[in-house]
């Protein structure tokens, strides 16, 4: 159950934001390795947002998963950068990332738990 949110400055348009979400659930799921109908995406653009003083793109994304390691933020750290700068034309020093950990027995889904 992997949930994946960006917030940006950057507006998008309409159409490129439905291709966005589809191909950020996408990413996602091959990143984990996990089926994409588990994926949940979030994206919020055009957000009041300021880094280091500027308010040049940036993106703040959240990446909450069950059974994500620490040894594997790094890496993953790498992709999702490379994949945010690539897809959303934020420079890669202007994107931080937050890692979380889930408790499969404190996470919901389906009237239960994972």
């Amino acid at each position: 159950m992997p949930y994946f949110s960006i917030e940006t400055n950057k507006k998008l348009i309409s159409g490129d934001f439905s291709h966005k979400l589809k191909r950020t659930s996408e990413f996602v799921s091959e990143l984990l390795d996990k089926p994409e109908k588990y994926v949940m995406i979030s994206i919020k653009p055009a957000m009041s947002m300021m880094h280091g003083g500027s308010r040049a793109a940036t993106a703040f994304v959240e990446l909450r998963s069950i059974g994500l390691s620490e040894d594997q933020c790094p890496e993953y750290s790498k992709m999702i950068c490379d994949y945010i700068s690539e897809e959303f034309l934020i420079p890669m020093d202007r994107i931080y990332i937050a890692f979380e950990n889930l408790n499969r027995k404190k996470f919901g889904w389906n009237g239960g738990t994972f």
